[in-house]
């Protein structure tokens, strides 16, 4: 898929709003360009990690707050009892980052998202995450990519009832097709999924719409003032 590259004012992607999807890119943002348009909370969060690339994931996620939201709803977000995001007047977000990407997702409702760089997976990992049914599916996909639809599609739930692991994965079941009604905490959340640069990404929503085309935030575009 190729992705459409915005280019976009701080805060001006919240018109029209309907369930968003952006996508960075965190190669180009090991020497730390922008931090000083983040708040000094973030400024720390980010220092506080030691590996480079680990830096340049909460950079480049604080960089996007600010892009999406605006310098002003970045700055003025709260977390709830498990420590998800919250913006106090709205829309409902979530993030998530693995290998190089870092993707955004928002919506008037609440949403969960989830990246992760395919990598191999464990047999001993799948047995403790996943249901009697999900092991069987796995065992007849048999691939890496499997493995973490599964994953990505049980955390991308985890995260939009803003529980994470305090629901463990291991409890609930859901289905690997996607638009499928996953009925979890008294609630039906509809999966959907993307393929990208050997990274997988997960949405979960309580409605069945997918997510606009995804929306790239380019290195020029996070950086701008």
């Amino acid at each position: 898929m190729t992705l459409p590259i915005v280019t976009k004012k701080a805060g001006s992607v919240l018109g029209n709003m309907c369930m968003k999807l952006y996508i960075s890119d965190i190669r180009g943002l090991f020497d730390l360009p922008g931090i000083e348009l983040l708040d000094k909370s973030r400024r720390n969060r980010v220092y506080r990690y030691r590996r480079l690339e680990d830096q340049a994931r909460c950079l480049t996620a604080g960089l996007m707050l600010r892009c999406v939201f605006g310098e002003d709803g970045a700055s003025c977000m709260t977390e709830s009892q498990f420590g998800k995001p919250i913006l106090p007047n709205g829309p409902c977000f979530n993030l998530s980052h693995s290998g190089n990407k870092v993707v955004l997702l928002a919506d008037e409702r609440s949403v969960g998202v989830d990246v992760e760089f395919i990598t191999p997976y464990s047999q001993s990992v799948a047995k403790k995450v996943f249901t009697a049914v999900e092991q069987n599916w796995l065992r007849c996909q048999a691939t890496d990519e499997a493995f973490f639809r599964l994953w990505t599609g049980k955390e991308s739930i985890m995260k939009a009832l803003g529980l994470g692991f305090h629901l463990p994965p291991e409890s609930f079941e859901i289905c690997p097709d996607a638009g499928i009604p996953n009925i979890v905490g008294g609630q039906s959340w509809y999966l959907h999924w993307l393929a990208l640069d050997h990274h997988i990404i997960c949405t979960a929503a309580e409605h069945p719409g997918e997510p606009t085309m995804p929306i790239l935030l380019s290195r020029n575009e996070l950086l701008q003032k």
